[in-house]
């Protein structure tokens, strides 16, 4: 499914926005993706690491193109090091989490309002302001492997999609039905 998702993505881009195409690297050797996990200390999703065994990322994150102007799509690299990175923030924020979640504007979902989970696994990231995860530490009524977005800016924690491929398959579906703007230059985020 994942590999079909892929294909239409890169069909629709060739046809309407070849440039989104531009910096997507090859896929990731099964290798890479051992050492992220072991990493991690977690197995991630099939179906995440078929997509990343498809496309490990993209080259150059700005401006942020394969998932519409949302964030770059990071490499197996560069999500242990986004992950490393917002566990220590989490640290350095630990004694102002109880003023973090009085400050969320916005909760959408089963989301822990919480700065960093180290069950969070990010695949997207826009200036570190933004960025997209698999939760593996949903709160309640949650499932386990829910994409969500956090937003420090906009202050807005939420879940987007019950797993990879469900985030994967609207974006693509998006794509299809014409619901983006691209204008690759001035990125949304």
């Amino acid at each position: 499914m994942i590999q079909n998702l892929w294909n239409r993505l890169e069909v629709w881009a060739e046809a309407n926005a070849p440039a989104m195409l531009e910096d997507l690297n090859p896929g990731a050797d099964h290798a890479d993706v051992i050492s992220l996990q072991d990493s991690l200390g977690m197995e991630l999703p099939t179906t995440f690491v078929e997509s990343l065994k498809i496309h490990n990322g993209e080259s150059d994150g700005w401006p942020f193109k394969v998932f519409a102007g949302r964030g770059a799509y990071l490499t197996t690299e560069d999500i242990l090091k986004n992950w490393n990175l917002r566990k220590e923030i989490a640290r350095e924020m630990a004694a102002y989490e109880e003023e973090l979640k009085e400050r969320v504007i916005e909760v959408d979902g089963p989301v822990k309002a919480v700065s960093f989970s180290p069950r969070w696994i990010p695949f997207m990231d826009c200036n570190s302001d933004i960025f997209w995860a698999m939760d593996f530490d949903p709160e309640d009524g949650g499932v386990v492997g829910q994409i969500i977005e956090v937003d420090f800016e906009g202050a807005s924690w939420k879940v987007i999609a019950d797993s990879f491929e469900g985030f994967l398959h609207t974006h693509v579906t998006s794509l299809e039905a014409n619901e983006y703007q691209f204008i690759l230059d001035q990125p949304t985020c």
